[in-house]
């Protein structure tokens, strides 16, 4: 049975933990349904279309056309009205994140051939922006950076464009980034460092994905996955990984255990992924197009 999330998470103990949780897998699977079958220049999408795609995942009406609102009061969609008919669409800034969500989601292969050189970022945030430390934080990590202290992060990646893009997007003026080889970690700081990458737990949910996903893939490469389990299985596959590289800090293979699994894992959502395609965009297509209910 498909299941949704990160690695592990325990059971919500009360009502209003398990609601809460409700809440935050319909958001990210919405998103993660328009990141796979949205595309620049499409029309919006009606809210009853919406609400049917959710419905494939046992949402009920309510919960959806719920998720549709938060979504809008938190920038990612964008409400439009004609006539009687509701429809949204992806905002500008929400289409550009999931692109470049995308493109990490599914590279094709670990790069091994590490240049030895890092990226560097160090910033300053006023004390009382809260909300914008939180969701720099956010897509630094998404980039690779992990903290070495609580404003000065590294990756051994070169994101020198990408977190100047980034600092751009988010108002963010006062910081230096910089790429550099002479980088040497003392022990106390490689010590803190490492225990923050958490490669045993990233080990831990790279097979836990090959293990929840093995039957589905099995399925998908004989060609015997049909449209409405092929929208259910590729999204929640998606999901998944999303959520496992969000959690990587894609370090090169000096860094990793010879037995460490993301590339057999990724060789498995891939192909999954692929031949899940077109049968979850058909389906996808087919709700879509459901009839607002009055």
């Amino acid at each position: 049975m498909l299941t949704e999330g990160r690695v592990w998470q325990p059971e919500p103990a009360t009502p209003s933990d398990r609601a809460a949780v409700g809440r935050a897998r319909a958001q990210r699977l919405l998103v993660t349904l328009l990141g796979d079958h949205w595309h620049a220049g499409r029309s919006p999408l009606p809210s009853g279309g919406l609400v049917a795609v959710l419905a494939e995942f046992g949402i009920a009406p309510a919960n959806a056309r719920a998720t549709l609102a938060r979504l809008t009061q938190r920038g990612m969609l964008e409400r439009t009205k004609e006539g009687r008919r509701t429809s949204y669409r992806l905002t500008e800034s929400a289409s550009q994140t999931l692109r470049r969500g995308a493109r990490r989601i599914f590279a094709s292969s670990d790069s091994d051939d590490w240049d030895g050189v890092w990226t560097l970022l160090a910033f300053t945030l006023p004390l009382d922006d809260a909300h914008q430390r939180r969701l720099l934080r956010a897509r630094l990590r998404w980039l690779t950076f992990w903290p070495l202290y609580d404003a000065t992060w590294v990756t051994p990646h070169d994101r020198f464009d990408e977190v100047h893009e980034q600092l751009g997007e988010l108002g963010v003026t006062d910081a230096v980034v910089l790429r550099s080889r002479d980088f040497e970690l003392l022990p106390s700081t490689r010590a803190r460092l490492e225990a923050a990458w958490r490669i045993d737990v990233l080990a831990d949910g790279y097979q836990r994905f090959l293990e929840r996903h093995r039957t589905v893939a099995r399925q998908a490469d004989a060609g015997a996955v049909g449209p409405s389990a092929a929208l259910v299985a590729r999204t929640e596959l998606v999901n998944d990984w999303r959520a496992l590289v969000g959690d990587d800090p894609d370090l090169p293979a000096r860094f990793l255990p010879a037995s460490f699994p993301r590339a057999q894992a990724r060789v498995m959502f891939l192909r999954t992924a692929t031949a899940l395609a077109e049968p979850a965009q058909q389906r996808f297509e087919e709700l879509v197009r459901t009839p607002e209910r009055g």
